[in-house]
């Protein structure tokens, strides 16, 4: 099966199909693309983390349409679903919220979520951060969202192409965690082979799995050194509709600053 074609913008549900869209599917988008009706978020936080810095969300939603909507928001934790919530915005809304995690799921820790308007037929924005104050002021890591397009190609599945985080550094003054997020009902297991420049193809410097709970969401340190590390992701189980979406991050140890590089899915090219 082509991975490309397999599944359109869905909403998403803890292992459920909120709806039967009953439209033609919508143009392929990327990340960061048009505004949609639903989006992905494989990294969150509202947890302690290293050298003292708490970490917390940060997210805007905004409703540019002139009538009512609501936003089914969905947590993934180590531990499986974090649990449903449902967001009201009225017509031309825009709400802040200065810890998700905890303002909407009372969830303490490291996660991914995802959010779908009710009805998936009309957008609205999302965009925040992950960020902690410190003495010398705030330093955050941008949030970016992902499209269906984006999850992980599935190896049960015979899907082809590639699911990379690529252009993360390990050394003496920075630092990187890679993760995953399952956004289906149902474990998964998702391979993530590490790459640095000493590595030749089709011999990672390391391999890791992320053994994936049901709704469940899980972090690693990247435990290779170097300039320029990539890694690849692989669904190794066939689980449901949805998929797993990855992503890797990079944090300078004297300031804290961060950049996310989530896997982007780019199909197969001889």
């Amino acid at each position: 099966m082509n991975k490309a074609t397999s599944l359109g913008i869905c909403i998403l549900f803890t292992g459920l199909l909120a709806t039967d869209l009953g439209a033609a599917e919508p143009p392929s988008r990327g990340p960061q693309g048009l505004v949609a009706a639903s989006y992905f978020f494989p990294s969150a936080a509202n947890a302690q983390g290293s050298f003292g810095a708490f970490y917390q969300t940060r997210l805007v939603l905004t409703n540019p349409t002139a009538s009512a909507i609501s936003i089914i928001a969905s947590l993934n934790t180590l531990t499986g679903s974090g649990g449903i919530q449902t967001i009201a915005l009225a017509a031309g809304e825009t709400r802040v919220y200065g810890n998700f995690l905890q303002d909407v799921f009372t969830y303490t820790g490291g996660g991914g979520f995802s959010l779908a308007e009710s009805t998936n037929s009309k957008p609205f924005y999302a965009v925040g951060e992950v960020y902690a104050d410190a003495g010398n002021g705030r330093f955050s890591t941008a949030l970016v969202a992902l499209s269906a397009d984006d999850r992980v190609v599935n190896l049960a599945n015979l899907e082809t192409g590639f699911s990379m985080s690529t252009g993360l550094v390990v050394d003496g003054s920075n630092r990187a965690n890679f993760g995953c997020a399952n956004m289906d009902g149902t474990p998964v297991a998702v391979r993530a082979d590490i790459y640095n420049e000493s590595s030749a193809i089709d011999h990672p410097a390391a391999t890791a799995t992320l053994n994936l709970k049901a709704n469940g969401w899980e972090q690693q340190s990247v435990a290779v050194s170097g300039q320029i590390i990539k890694i690849l992701f692989w669904q190794l189980s066939a689980g449901g509709l949805y998929g797993s979406y990855c992503y890797g991050v990079n944090v300078n140890n004297q300031s804290g600053d961060g950049i996310s590089v989530p896997a982007l899915f780019a199909p197969s090219r001889n």
